[in-house]
């Protein structure tokens, strides 16, 4: 019985999940070191949040997406980038409720500027706060 509680308890401990570890005494991240998310900002009228999501291009390359959701609502994009300085670029998709399927806003009304150099340090995380308006005016706040 005690040995069981023993392993049981080395099993708890060994799970234990950690944001970074350590190695010949420098940190390291483990996991995501850049997250964008994405939000817009004056929605007034619930019948217009519209569901959304946005392609993310890292130095000029298509990266992955956001999650999905209203255009209210966070959207946001994690990956794990070098040490190094990246273009990144966002491009909004809009759920079209006639056909049902996923289409490009059109270039006037995608978030202006659409694009953010950002510098990821070794052993840090960027984190990047966009924050965009209805007519495609946008701020992006980063860490």
């Amino acid at each position: 019985m005690r040995l069981l509680s023993i392993l049981l308890l080395t099993t708890f401990v060994s799970c234990t999940s950690i944001e970074k570890k350590i190695t010949n005494n420098s940190e390291s991240f483990v996991g995501n070191n850049f997250r964008i998310t994405i939000v817009d900002t004056d929605i007034t009228n619930p019948e217009k949040d519209r569901r959304c999501f946005y392609w993310i291009y890292i130095d000029k390359q298509k990266a992955g997406r956001t999650t999905v959701g209203l255009e209210s609502q966070n959207k946001v994009f994690e990956s794990n980038l070098e040490p190094n300085n990246h273009l990144v670029r966002i491009e909004k998709w809009i759920l079209e409720d006639e056909q049902k399927r996923y289409v490009k806003l059109n270039n006037i009304e995608q978030p202006k500027p659409d694009f953010i150099y950002v510098t990821v340090e070794k052993n840090k995380a960027s984190y990047i706060l966009v924050k965009s308006g209805r007519y495609g005016k946008s701020i992006f706040l980063k860490n």
